[in-house]
């Protein structure tokens, strides 16, 4: 049974487009480490963004937006918004 937080919360999960800032932090040939730094983020928690384990907070989206090398990218290239619940009827085979 599979239970990390991805799987265990009913809420909508937003997960960060890791490939496209790992590759920000190399134009920028900065480390994983400094990355989570300007975002006030332990490397280890960033370090799971990346790899798609945690969802991210409104918090860490917000200083996403905010913070420089980050605020280079829109919100579209940063993370991917959770998919939508579908209609119940549709959900049922009706």
């Amino acid at each position: 049974m599979n239970t990390s937080p991805l799987h265990t919360s009913s809420r909508p999960v937003w997960l960060l487009r890791g490939n496209r800032v790992r590759a920000l932090l190399g134009r920028r040939n900065m480390t994983i480490t400094e990355g989570a730094q300007r975002l006030g983020v332990s490397r280890s928690y960033f370090s799971q963004l990346l790899a798609g384990r945690r969802g991210l907070s409104p918090k860490v989206r917000r200083r996403l937006l905010a913070n420089a090398p980050f605020s280079e990218l829109s919100a579209d290239d940063l993370w991917r918004a959770p998919p939508e619940e579908p209609d119940e009827e549709v959900a049922r085979g009706a």
